[in-house]
Formats: C-alpha cells, sequence, structure tokens
C-alpha cells in the first residue's frame, strides 16, 4: 500500500511532533506534506521527520485574522483543495491520510480494497440540499460526511475530480453558500459533497474510531486523541 499523509499546523509543535513520530513508527517509508499555514516555523520537525514543507498564508480563522472559523467562503475552499492537490502530486501516494493535532496513528493497516472516502462512522448528517444534490447528480444515497482527522481520500480519484471541482466552486460556492448550504463551507462536508455529485461514495473506516465513541480499543487510527492537543 502507498500511503501519503496531508498534515496542516499552526502551532502546536508538541502535538504535531507526537502526530508525526507515532505516524512514522508505523508508516515509515510514508511521505508526509507538512502545511504551516500562516503559523509558526516547523521547518525542523519537517527535517527530522523526512516531510516535505510548506508555509502558507493563515486559511483557518483565528483571532489574528478577520476570517470566521465557519463557513468558509470560496477563496479559501479553493486553497485548500490546491493544498490537497500538491499533496497527492509531492507524495504520488495512492491514498491520502488527513493528519491532524488530534489524530493518533498507533498501529499499521493495510488497504486491500479500493475506495474513494472513507471516514469517520458517527458522522455529521448532510442536509436536504446536499443529499438532493449528490442524489440528483451523482445517483448516490448520501447521507452523511465525516473526513476529518484521520479519514483517507484516493488520490487518482481526487485528481480526477480536481479541475471540475474547483470550477465549481469558483461558480457555485458563494451563491449556495449564501442560499443556506452552511456545511458546503466545511472542508470535510465539501470533499464528500463534490465526491458525491461525480458519483464517488463516501464511506465508514474499519480503520479509524473516535474519542467519543467510548471504547478506542481494536483501531488503528485514534481520532479526537486530545492529551497533546
Amino acid at each position: 500500500m502507498n500511503l501519503g499523509a496531508f498534515f496542516q499546523v499552526y502551532k502546536n509543535k508538541k502535538a504535531t511532533e507526537f502526530v508525526l513520530d507515532n505516524f512514522k513508527k508505523n508508516f515509515p517509508s510514508s511521505k508526509v506534506v507538512l502545511i504551516s499555514d500562516g503559523g509558526d516555523d516547523f521547518s525542523d520537525l519537517a527535517t527530522k521527520y523526512d516531510c516535505s514543507y510548506f508555509r502558507f498564508e493563515n486559511l483557518y480563522g483565528n483571532e489574528e485574522n478577520n476570517y470566521p472559523i465557519l463557513p468558509w467562503n470560496s477563496y479559501r475552499i479553493k486553497k485548500w483543495w490546491e493544498r490537497q492537490k500538491l499533496t497527492c502530486e509531492e507524495t504520488g501516494a495512492e491514498y491520502i491520510i488527513i493528519l491532524e493535532d488530534d489524530v493518533l496513528v498507533r498501529d499499521r493497516f493495510s488497504i486491500d480494497t479500493p475506495f474513494h472516502l472513507r471516514g469517520a462512522r458517527i458522522g455529521n448528517h448532510l442536509p436536504e440540499a446536499m443529499r438532493r444534490d449528490i442524489k440528483e447528480q451523482g445517483g448516490l444515497d448520501s447521507s452523511i460526511y465525516g473526513m476529518c482527522g484521520g479519514s483517507i481520500y484516493n488520490s487518482k480519484t481526487f485528481l480526477s475530480v480536481y479541475n471540475s471541482v474547483i470550477k465549481d466552486i469558483d461558480e457555485n460556492h458563494d451563491m449556495l453558500l449564501a442560499k443556506g448550504y452552511f456545511e458546503l463551507g466545511a472542508v470535510d462536508a465539501n470533499i464528500t459533497y463534490h465526491f458525491g455529485k461525480r458519483g464517488y461514495a463516501y464511506e465508514a473506516s474499519p480503520w479509524m474510531v473516535e474519542m467519543r465513541e467510548g471504547n478506542t480499543g481494536g483501531y488503528p487510527i485514534v481520532h479526537q486523541y486530545k492529551e497533546l492537543y
């Protein structure tokens, strides 16, 4: 299996190193794209863990900029897609795992069956309008999304839809936000929506558990692991 990683960070170096250290223990040959989202300099950790390192403008809403935390407008969403594309191209991997400060990869796992998106089992519910679009345009009955930290997507699928999605974002994203598609401004719902409209289904990940589920034993990926968050 060829697995790469997207890891966007801001200031928490302690958690960042914890995530990188555990991921690399289990996937030592996997390439990681480490991106400072307008935050601290993480080049030392990038060198230590053999990551491709980039520092870009801040996209996530915080006290230092005028962006709301949610929803993301077309500019910010498009930049996120651009960063994912960079990760696909930089790693050359078949699949990309989305790492965050609260993701613990504690064991190795194998991908034996091809898929497009796999994320949280207890996902958030897509609103009716987004479900309708996915059904009408992609032919799928899609009800939840959960492409949070620890989720994985197929990079070949991503690259195949990329140009179409960017055009869609340019032409429709802000208009749909104004019409009440609030979830479209959240990246985990956004990628699920755009994959789904193009016929690529979201599935529950067999490798991932969230702390809110209670019993986290037996899963190689733990999301919401916030001891160092």
